[in-house]
């Protein structure tokens, strides 16, 4: 039943997960009043997507929203990265995220991209980490390992992070991995914010 898989003696047959779509419908029960969603453009390593739901799961965000194409699906590689968060933390899928971001606008919702500290020169005012706020409902945008945030998406970002390096960095170390730069940039916001 495992083939041949690590299962440390205990086995079980479920049905695959997959991403979850939009529901019109309105949310009942407790819903912030600032929330934070975390948008996922085209991240493609499964241990990357397992630790980025570990950490938006642990520090609070309300929902993680990814595109379907060009990102890793929802494996059972991401579920044991994840601790098995996958599994109780919904991660919705969008054909189109540049669509649901600019709906999230007329809403009057604030999009913050994220950006390498050495990254390009952009007209989008860029902050530090330890600077950002919310002070209203949020979407916070990782972007591709290699690549960063794709150009459409980037066009629709208010404003833009960084993490500062600690020290000068040696060439081709000029980054972190996606799943810790969204750790630290999901805590930072989330642990000075005291209007969720």
């Amino acid at each position: 039943m495992s083939s041949g898989g690590v299962h440390q003696g205990v086995c079980l047959q479920a049905s695959p997960l997959g991403y979850l779509t939009e529901d019109p419908s309105p949310r009942r029960g407790k819903v912030a009043t600032m929330p934070l969603w975390l948008v996922l453009d085209r991240i493609q390593d499964p241990m990357n997507l397992g630790a980025i739901l570990r950490s938006a799961y642990f520090l609070g965000v309300d929902r993680v929203a990814s595109s379907l194409h060009h990102s890793c699906p929802l494996t059972p590689v991401v579920s044991k990265a994840s601790s098995g968060v996958m599994e109780v933390f919904g991660v919705y899928g969008y054909e189109n995220l540049e669509d649901m971001v600019k709906r999230k606008v007329a809403e009057g919702w604030k999009v913050v991209g994220t950006m390498g500290a050495e990254a390009h020169q952009s007209q989008i005012p860029v902050s530090r980490c330890s600077d950002l706020q919310m002070s209203r409902p949020t979407l916070l945008l990782i972007g591709n390992e290699g690549e960063g945030l794709s150009r459409p998406l980037l066009s629709l970002c208010q404003s833009l992070v960084t993490i500062p390096a600690g020290r000068e960095l040696v060439p081709g170390v000029e980054s972190l991995n996606a799943s810790v730069a969204t750790a630290i940039l999901l805590h930072s916001l989330l642990s000075r914010s005291s209007t969720r």
